[in-house]
């Protein structure tokens, strides 16, 4: 269960100034969240985010602030910018339509594992995510995550099998 790095934001929606979407490149510092910019009537919100290299993805633990809904697709750097991402984990309901609109619960954490995610994705290796919320119940606040780790569910990554030459396998990368 090695930590995954997030390496840097490949792009994004929209982020509140103040509140950027580079406060989720480390989630062990002083818990910032990445929120929507406030002019921002949309209720979605995106960001592609390149991990260090592609592993397996094991776990993936987040910080709710306000989404309703989150889904995370996968994909890789060396893929066509055209070709499709592959859904990890389908839309996931974070906060109920009650609590959107009460503005109740907006804080929680949820930490998915592998029996969450769909297959065949979660037996390949990505170094893609891609993040989609949204909050279709409320648009008069801000919203987004207050943190995101991945961890791999290899034991460590200094596997040599999964080493940076490592040919990476299955229909899926073809």
């Amino acid at each position: 269960m090695a930590p995954v790095k997030i390496s840097h934001v490949v792009s994004f929606s929209s982020q509140d100034p103040k509140y950027p979407v580079e406060n989720l490149l480390n989630p062990d510092s002083q818990r910032r969240p990445w929120l929507s910019c406030p002019r921002d009537k949309s209720g979605q919100l995106k960001v592609e985010l390149q991990l260090e290299r592609a592993v397996p993805i094991g776990y993936i633990d987040v910080g709710n602030c306000g989404c309703a809904f989150l889904q995370i697709d996968v994909g890789r750097s060396s893929w066509s910018l055209d070709r499709p991402f592959v859904t990890l984990l389908p839309a996931t309901m974070l906060m109920s339509l009650a609590d959107s609109k009460q503005g109740k619960n907006c804080s929680g954490v949820r930490m998915f594992k592998a029996d969450d995610f769909l297959a065949p994705a979660s037996e390949e290796s990505w170094d893609r995510l891609r993040l989609t919320c949204s909050q279709p119940f409320t648009r008069h606040q801000s919203f987004g995550l207050s943190f995101l780790r991945v961890r791999s569910s290899l034991d460590s990554l200094d596997d040599p099998v999964m080493g940076p030459s490592a040919p990476v396998s299955s229909g899926l990368s073809q």
